[in-house]
């Protein structure tokens, strides 16, 4: 790698470009350097630039280049068109004679609706405010003529763009799903729009600010576009999908890849791939030979046991011209097999083995492509000097048992000081990218009510002195409105570790909420900081109810459907939380538990459609209880749960396991249906019963819409001469076309 700048262009023989870095003083490692720097605002001279009155354009917009250009040019345009009713012409205009280094494309609102053009001196301007700037540095420069969107890299003008519109009055709050029935974001109204001069520079903190998709329950084909466009409004630059995670063919990269492909180049967003282990690519069953050491990693030692699993990786990424970030990660063990150590002293030793190996041949093959090792588990600390990690490897930090009621640098929280101690050991050893796997919505929480918005901020600050250069924390599309703000105040983090965290809370409150609501929902946030991990279920659930009651206040004092959406929904995540608490708190056998289990069961499946929770292995163990635990990497569950969020619809039956006495009483099972896309749907269910028992009725029809899911109570009986035991009742569901949902069952327990 040399110290010139360069944007890599490596391209597959079909066409498709490989998504690089810029590399050298201003790239990846410059971005370091210039932690907690903000924006820079001058004296724009000139007046206002006339965008639209009287109901027609006044303006036109140009735009040049390629990466996110073309598409950043029609976001203008279509916003616009929001804001004032007013569709201005969009041109593309010819290449400038000399573009500012760096720059490759950019966007421009012109004065009048003929055409236009960008002036070289406009051009240089842009040139000495980017200078020395990092990728994905952006500048905004204009006048009553022209107001230029450009910068460094193929973000660098759509990030231009979203920060315009956020000028304009536009707010991004989180990603399109359907669950928000449309209230995502603000777009302010007014027939009449002029932009004031502006001269705005801003440069991001770190160069690597991820999203990751991680065991992906709720991301589907749907999902991942309206995911990637607020991430490149929120200036993320990579989002993460497994290869395959577990390796079980469940959340799998190449079952999203076209669509994450599209998405993802239009926007000029890096995708990274990989993950745990390196056996989805050496599979023990496949190759025993290199496992002679019993597992769970391959034998590192073995020359020809490397050499595969490195051609293996090679050639996926060879075919895949897309990737520009594997990330070879072990399996999510605990510990290496002896054997490993014993060669090598330390798993991180053992790993740095493969990572830099893999480094070494992707260097020659692959150059655009950068391996990424994770410092997770028994390779938390780095490796000794004489297995040092390649300088150009990154170095994901996850602190997996860490405590989240204080940041991670806090030497009173003595959970995270072995943390703290490993990732300077890892600063003062590595002299490569380093950054943070954060854990900020964790799966283990059941999609509790978890907003430690302190901690994160003391992170990002501790984190920026050590010179870190990214954080990325994982998200599901299932409980995002439950972490709303904490992703966008990570990302604003990732951009801007300067940032004052309660300043932006407030903000986000007004914006969100409008002003009467402000208290309240800082009382709610200040509620929901706790960490579960420490806390027991009696504390959590008081502080849940008087969350709770925050969020109903909160309701009285808000105007409009936006804020009422997203109250409604914390509500049931905050209705959910206290019905976990309540297993928690109900003594260890009986039926107060028992019901506890079943209300659980229910709300979740009522709601995990409407962006507050996620039936996750976690939640699935919480209402089945430690008797009926399945293991965690069960894929029949997993892909159960995959499918029914792919799903326009979904049903189940409630409760989940009905004890039936033979020739006894009926007993109660309510049939329910609930709308997964909020388009409105007729769903037609069947119940197909064991040889002995009885389901009156059979068979009926639900219609459901949005949030409004649909019930129908049915009588089930065992026959006198009924087989005792436990066997299922299947209940199919089917929408009016025909098409097929997910099934569900509920275990007969026949006495």
């Amino acid at each position: 790698m040399t110290d010139s700048p360069h944007i890599d262009t490596t391209t597959a023989p079909g066409g498709v470009r490989r998504r690089g870095f810029l590399v050298g003083a201003a790239g990846l490692a410059g971005a370091a350097l210039l932690a907690g720097t903000t924006a820079t605002d001058a004296a724009a001279a000139g007046g206002p630039l006339r965008v639209t009155s009287g109901g027609r354009a006044r303006a036109s917009v140009l735009w040049w280049g390629g990466g996110s250009a073309g598409f950043a040019a029609a976001e203008l345009r279509d916003y616009l068109r929001a804001i004032t009713g007013v569709r201005l012409p969009l041109r593309a205009v010819p290449a400038p004679a000399a573009a500012p280094e760096g720059v490759t494309g950019l966007v421009a609102l012109h004065t009048g609706t003929g055409g236009g053009r960008i002036t070289a001196s406009r051009l240089a301007a842009a040139g000495r405010e980017l200078a020395g700037a990092p990728e994905d540095s952006f500048t905004l420069l204009g006048d009553d003529t022209c107001l230029l969107l450009t910068g460094h890299g193929d973000r660098a003008p759509l990030y231009a763009v979203y920060a315009l519109l956020e000028r304009a009055g536009v707010r991004f709050f989180a990603p399109a799903f359907p669950a928000y029935e449309g209230h995502h974001e603000h777009v302010p109204a007014t027939r009449d729009l002029a932009l004031p001069a502006v001269r705005h520079t801003d440069r991001p903190a770190t160069g690597l600010r991820r999203q990751y998709a991680e065991e992906g329950f709720s991301h589907t084909a749907a999902s991942l576009p309206p995911l990637l466009d607020w991430m490149a409004k929120n200036r993320l630059n990579t989002f993460v999908y497994p290869t395959d995670y577990l390796g079980l063919g469940v959340t799998a990269y190449d079952k999203v890849r076209g669509v994450l492909a599209r998405e993802a180049g239009k926007r000029g967003l890096r995708i990274e791939t990989g993950g745990h282990g390196y056996d989805s690519f050496l599979p023990k069953a496949a190759y025993p030979q290199f496992y002679e050491s019993g597992g769970p990693v391959f034998d590192i030692y073995n020359p020809e046991a490397l050499d595969a699993y490195v051609g293996k990786v090679v050639a996926f990424l060879r075919e895949r011209p897309e990737i520009t970030v594997f990330d070879c990660w072990p399996p999510d063990v605990g510990a290496f097999q002896k054997p490993v150590l014993d060669r090598y002293g330390t798993a991180s030793n053992a790993e740095s083995v493969v990572v830099n190996e893999l480094a070494r041949v992707l260097r020659q093959e692959l150059p655009g492509v950068r391996v990424e090792r994770i410092a997770y588990a028994s390779t938390v600390r780095p490796p000794d000097a004489d297995h040092a990690s390649d300088p150009e490897v990154i170095v994901d930090f996850a602190a997996y048992s860490r405590n989240y009621d204080g940041h991670i640098g806090d030497p009173a929280v003595g959970a995270n000081v072995p943390f703290a101690d490993a990732l300077r050991a890892w600063r003062t050893t590595h002299s490569g990218p380093l950054a943070m796997y954060e854990y900020y919505r964790r799966y283990r929480w059941r999609s509790l009510p978890v907003h430690p918005l302190t901690t994160i901020a003391g992170d990002v600050a501790f984190e920026a002195g050590l010179g870190l250069d990214g954080i990325g924390m994982y998200s599901e599309p299932g409980d995002w409105i439950t972490y709303e703000h904490v992703q966008s105040l990570v990302a604003a983090l990732a951009w801007d570790g300067s940032l004052d965290a309660d300043a932006f809370l407030d903000g986000y409150l007004h914006a969100r909420f409008g002003d009467r609501a402000v208290p309240a929902m800082r009382r709610y946030y200040e509620l929901t900081r706790l960490d579960p991990d420490t806390h027991a279920a009696a504390a959590l659930s008081t502080a849940y109810g008087q969350a709770r009651a925050a969020l109903r206040e909160a309701a009285g004092q808000v105007t409009g459907a936006a804020p009422r959406t997203v109250l409604d929904r914390l509500t049931r995540n905050a209705d959910i939380a206290l019905a976990d608490m309540r297993i928690g708190l109900a003594p260890a056998a009986g039926a107060e538990l028992d019901a506890a289990r079943r209300e659980y069961r229910a709300l979740v499946h009522r709601n995990r459609f409407n962006g507050i929770c996620l039936p996750n292995m976690q939640a699935w163990w919480r209402w089945n209880g430690p008797q009926s635990q399945q293991p965690y990497d069960d894929a029949k569950i997993r892909q159960d749960v995959v499918d029914t969020y792919a799903s326009p619809a979904a049903g189940f039956g409630d409760p989940g396991l009905l004890v039936l006495e033979r020739g006894g009483e009926a007993v109660r099972l309510d049939v329910e249906a609930q709308d997964a896309d909020f388009t409105g749907h007729t769903v037609h269910w069947t119940a197909t019963a064991p040889e002995g028992v009885r389901v009156e009725p059979s068979h009926g029809t639900l219609k459901v819409r949005g949030t409004r899911g649909d019930v129908q109570r049915v009588a089930v009986s065992a026959a006198p001469d009924a087989a005792a035991g436990t066997r299922p009742i299947t209940l199919d569901f089917r929408l009016a076309d025909g098409i097929r949902l997910v099934a569900s069952q509920v275990v007969a327990d026949i006495r």
